[in-house]
């Protein structure tokens, strides 16, 4: 698959939304939309996909301020673990004063359908939160590991929730077995791939 992936730093934590689409349908999925609805809004209409929905990582709040909005802009729905339900929907998941609590977010979807057109896998990668995932598109040799694995680094685990215990085993038993060249997207700053991280990431290792 010829997968198109167009990366945007949102909001004050620079949060990396992600659309990704197939040009031979011209139907995509939107990545983790934290913030900065109307500059995901207008880059969709400029890629000239249509989106078939909002798929999240992880419930929190960086990563989900603008979902509302974009949902209710495309008529799309949105996807997220069942085990961040909670965490997504509540009135305390904010980093106050900078970050309010986003408002307006439809319920989510209990699951996965139908790879949203992409063959995307939803990969649990618990660690981070209990319910993070994180996205695989094997046809296109590319994973979206939102908080989980960064270049370099890897999610923190002394956020409520979080576990490095649980953290470890994501990477070693779920990530670190991909492909090698399994181009890594993360959640925030540059794309990595599998291998470099097995080789040299210097938190967890193989």
């Amino acid at each position: 698959m010829a997968l198109q992936v167009q990366t945007l730093p949102v909001g004050m934590l620079e949060v990396n939304c992600y659309l990704a689409w197939d040009p031979s349908t011209a139907r995509g999925v939107i990545i983790d939309p934290g913030d900065d609805a109307a500059d995901i809004v207008a880059a969709v209409t400029a890629a000239g996909f249509t989106p078939v929905a909002v798929v999240l990582t992880h419930g929190h709040v960086d990563h989900i301020r603008a979902v509302g909005e974009v949902c209710r802009r495309f008529g799309i729905a949105v996807f997220i673990h069942p085990a961040e339900r909670q965490l997504y929907l509540s009135p305390l998941n904010a980093l106050l004063p900078w970050l309010p609590a986003a408002t307006d977010l439809p319920e989510p979807l209990p699951e996965a359908v139908d790879g949203f057109g992409l063959g995307i896998e939803v990969l649990p990668t618990p660690g981070h939160t209990p319910g993070c995932v994180c996205f695989r598109i094997p046809a296109a040799g590319v994973l979206f590991s939102g908080d989980t694995l960064f270049c370099g680094g890897v999610g923190r685990t002394d956020l409520p929730g979080g576990s490095l215990t649980d953290l470890e085993r994501s990477l070693r038993e779920v990530l670190y077995v991909l492909p090698a060249e399994t181009r890594v997207y993360p959640g925030h700053g540059a794309p990595t791939t599998i291998g470099s991280e097995r080789r040299s990431n210097p938190f967890v290792r193989p």
